[in-house]
């Protein structure tokens, strides 16, 4: 089996109705599949509050600092911190976990970017597929 090099899932959820900085954070993720019944204690969602936090800062936090702030154990923090890498989310950059971009809406942005050429590619083999096997295609 191949490993995903990234790893994006979209829900398509009800905006929130109003302005609240926790609850459009936590719609964020809940959109991009951070919060499950899995995560009971919304481990990546509090890690993504803290890192948006530093990103005001211009900083990255280290796992440690993150544990201290989100108070799981070290393993669920890198844990969450490797899916949020693994999503486009989060870089490490030496040892400071940070946004991918300088703001959350950047980071998205690159996150699309991403999506678009994974599906590019994919495309590209539908269409080897289709030929192969004499399909039209429109």
């Amino acid at each position: 089996m191949t490993k995903a090099l990234k790893q994006f899932i979209v829900k398509k959820l009800k905006e929130p109705t109003e302005k609240d900085l926790n609850k459009d954070i936590e719609w964020v993720c809940n959109s991009l599949g951070f919060l499950t019944p899995r995560d009971q204690d919304k481990t990546a969602l509090r890690i993504l509050k803290a890192l948006i936090k530093a990103s005001e800062e211009g900083k990255g936090m280290t796992s440690e600092e993150l544990t201290q702030v989100v108070e799981p154990t070290i393993g669920s923090v890198i844990y969450h911190l490797n899916k949020l890498i693994k999503a486009g989310l989060v870089i490490k950059i030496d040892s400071a976990y940070e946004l991918r971009m300088n703001s959350l809406l950047a980071t998205i942005n690159e996150i699309r970017r991403d999506m678009n050429l994974a599906l590019e590619d994919i495309k590209k083999v539908a269409s080897d597929i289709d030929d192969q096997i004499g399909l039209e295609h429109r």
